[in-house]
């Protein structure tokens, strides 16, 4: 069972690094292990909370190449599941940079935080609130929802664990509708990321209040 890492931001235009020129093929392709079938789902997946996302990014949460993943999301933003935008922003010397990013559109926000209401000062539970699940009905997101909440109250209470640790305390009980924990922790994971206060180190997840 993997852990990913986090992507490095791919920038265009001015003043852009070598590690951030192209979104076509590279050696950061190689391992990749999405079917051509599931790429899209993976890319819409991959944008669990509000944070704008480069097509590296991307791609290193879909575990696709970064071609692939740039066709996938063009796809998402025709149909209205995501926007895109250029930012812009400065470095440490002052050079100007450029970057394309996706991000989900505010009134997708606002129907996740409307689905997983909870009380206002509750950064954990907001950030769970306002991310995006997989299921094609609201209960089986739900149900999603609550297994990334069943794992964070897991490492608040007994303390730092590993991907099979969590998978053999907290599958069981909060499945999801997942046959296969490999596929719940593929939704979990990415999603435990973002949760303010979980941090992810030396191959052990960990929660710090």
């Amino acid at each position: 069972m993997s852990e990913q890492s986090s992507g490095r931001a791919a920038n265009s235009g001015v003043g852009t690094d070598d590690a951030h020129v192209a979104d076509g093929g590279s050696d950061a392709d190689e391992g990749n292990d999405v079917d051509d079938a599931d790429i899209v789902p993976a890319v819409r997946d991959a944008f669990v909370d509000a944070a704008p996302r480069t097509v590296a990014e991307v791609a290193v949460a879909a575990a696709a190449p970064r071609d692939a993943v740039a066709d996938a999301l063009e796809t998402l933003v025709a149909e209205g599941t995501l926007r895109r935008r250029e930012v812009t922003t400065t470095d440490a010397e002052g050079t100007e940079r450029r970057a394309v990013v996706w991000h989900l559109p505010a009134a997708t926000l606002r129907e996740r935080s409307a689905e997983g209401a909870v009380e206002a000062g509750d950064a954990v539970g907001l950030a769970i609130a306002r991310m995006a699940f997989p299921g094609a009905s609201r209960m089986m997101r739900d149900w999603r929802r609550d297994a990334v909440r069943a794992v964070v109250e897991h490492l608040r209470e007994d303390g730092p664990a590993t991907a099979e640790g969590i998978v053999d305390a907290v599958y069981g009980p909060h499945s999801a509708g997942y046959d296969d924990p490999d596929a719940w922790w593929d939704c979990v994971r990415p999603r435990l990321r973002s949760v303010p206060g979980v941090v992810h180190d030396d191959g052990e997840w960990r929660f710090e209040s």
